[in-house]
């Protein structure tokens, strides 16, 4: 049996950063067209089922978040949660080069400027809720307009890897 061994935060942020990577999550990808630019926003701070009614999800989004700035006055956000096989795109949309970030990248854009990623697992058509501050984040809610549920299962990030879900019942157990 491991022995739980709790201690103090210290003070290295990539101490925190690192136990925090223990709990897996889904790679969000939220994103607008505004005037013909696309602009996409990728989180592993996501999460769905915050509230039933209103239909609420929420993400963390860092207070330094220059994308941020461009879409947090639009109108319609689209989220898109990203599938199994998907991580290269995780990267492409996260990149310092804005301009080549949906460079052939299938998409659709909704009639309010959401933009939604071809092939993910879970799409949201998302207005702003609230937001408020938490730290060096803002703590944004969502409130989910509209959703659509793909085939492909979800692209996990955990231990600051992309990982793929396996069935349990896959393992051979010797």
């Amino acid at each position: 049996m491991t022995q739980i061994k709790v201690t103090g935060l210290g003070d290295d942020p990539m101490v925190v950063r690192h136990a925090f990577a223990q709990f897996p999550s889904g790679v969000a990808v939220l994103a607008v067209d505004i005037d013909g630019g696309k602009h996409a926003l990728v989180a592993s701070s996501f999460m769905v089922g915050v509230s039933l009614d209103p239909c609420l999800s929420a993400v963390a989004v860092q207070k330094t978040s220059e994308t941020w700035e461009l879409i947090k006055d639009a109108d319609s956000l689209g989220v898109s949660i990203l599938a199994r096989g998907q991580s290269d795109l995780t990267r492409k949309l996260a990149s310092k080069n804005r301009a080549a970030r949906f460079e052939q990248v299938a998409i659709e854009v909704g009639g309010q400027g959401a933009v939604f990623i071809d092939d993910a697992a879970l799409w949201l058509d998302c207005s702003i809720y609230e937001v408020s501050e938490a730290g060096d984040h803002w703590m944004v809610l969502l409130e989910v307009k509209k959703l659509g549920v793909g085939e492909n299962e979800p692209l996990i990030w955990h231990g600051a890897k992309f990982r793929e879900l396996v069935d349990a019942q896959s393992i051979d157990v010797e």
